[in-house]
């Protein structure tokens, strides 16, 4: 069962407990610290979850998902080191992902924070498409009406001042599309987001924080509702 409070900001212990876990990341100092992990960082987390997704629902889409618990909106902090050459048992951010749409939440379209002691990262989008997706996305792209909203979605969400465009992936226009192309540099991607990183802002430790978000994802997130609209549910 998840119980929830009003969000009052995340904690400085709960910063500190990733800062510190960047500089130890080993079993027993997770163990150690772990009632400061479930009281300043998860908990902050959960609560955070659910004011930010009553905001997104107002500003984005009252059909966004936000989920306070670790597998739904709070990613797992642990990593999965099984095919990885990093054996660091354990991610030093905090990962949250709100998406829109009934299918497994990471194969939809979406908003995502990465909060750091320091910095946080936001964004609005997809980090893979599956081949049933990549083929909708890239008919969608060619096509004259949704590729020119496509690119009016970019333009508007790149308006804010450090906003990227990310998940070109293939160093040739698929095969079934000329090179010339008038959007042949979307084409080469296999997925589609826009992010920017900024410096933590002082509200982190009050509950302005989830207004300070939220106005920036609502900035990037035409390029969510277009996912939304042009792929397949």
């Amino acid at each position: 069962m998840t119980v929830s409070t009003a969000f009052a900001g995340f904690p400085r212990e709960g910063l500190e407990f990733l800062e510190g876990l960047a500089k130890d990341n080993t079993r027993e100092y997770f163990e150690i610290h772990r009632d400061t992990y479930q009281s300043a960082l998860l908990q902050p987390a959960k609560d955070f979850v659910v004011a930010l997704g009553e905001e997104l629902r107002a500003r984005v889409s009252p059909a966004i998902r936000a989920e306070p618990r670790i597998n739904g909106s709070i990613l797992r902090i642990n990593r999965d080191t099984r095919f990885s050459a990093d054996k660091r048992p354990y991610k030093e951010h905090v990962d949250f992902w709100f998406w829109e749409g009934d299918g497994p939440s990471r194969e939809r379209p979406g908003l995502f924070i990465r909060l750091r002691p320091a910095t946080v990262t936001l964004g609005a989008g997809m980090h893979r498409f599956e081949p049933p997706v990549l083929a909708a996305y890239r008919a969608a792209v060619a096509d004259e009406a949704t590729g020119r909203a496509l690119e009016s979605a970019i333009t508007e969400a790149t308006g804010l001042r450090g906003v990227t465009v990310g998940g070109a992936q293939y160093k040739r226009v698929p095969r079934e599309f000329g090179a010339d192309h008038p959007r042949a540099d979307l084409l080469r991607h296999g997925a589609l987001y826009v992010s920017g990183d900024w410096k933590l802002p002082r509200s982190v430790s009050g509950a302005a924080f989830v207004g300070w978000a939220a106005e920036k994802l609502e900035r990037m997130a035409p390029v969510e509702r277009w996912l939304t609209a042009a792929l397949p549910a």
